[in-house]
């Protein structure tokens, strides 16, 4: 007898869908998550990424290392990301991902205070693998 699950879902990070060459694994629409949104992002040694905020989507964000070391750059901090450290980022607060020597395996998770999840268009559609 064949039983079916859909309770739960789970894979290796390799096994998820990526975006911008790898940079990004989206974890939200592998994992069929609906709650919140959530990506992977491998970050190379010494790289900072553009500067964002979130004010568009209303999005906190929350980032947690996973690998590697680095930094959020917040309103003129360097704020550690890893192990031992995360960081929380309101919507509208610009920041910069930066990567230690080793680079930076970065988890971030974000949803809309008191709001509902509404996933943007570029973490649905087409992905490169």
């Amino acid at each position: 007898m064949m039983r079916t699950v859909t309770g739960y879902s789970a894979k290796s990070i390799d096994e998820l869908p990526t975006l911008w060459d790898g940079f990004a694994k989206l974890v939200r629409p592998g994992l069929d998550i609906t709650a919140f949104g959530a990506n992977i992002m491998d970050l190379p040694p010494d790289y900072s990424t553009k500067s964002h905020d979130e004010s568009e989507s209303g999005q906190q964000e929350l980032y947690v290392a996973l690998g590697g070391s680095g930094s959020v750059d917040v309103e003129g901090a360097s704020l550690p990301l890893d192990a031992d450290h995360m960081v929380r980022v309101d919507p509208g607060t610009p920041r910069v991902l930066s990567s230690g020597p080793d680079g930076l395996r970065v988890l971030c998770v974000g949803g809309v205070p008191g709001g509902v999840y509404e996933p943007p268009e570029w973490s649905s559609g087409a992905v490169d693998s």
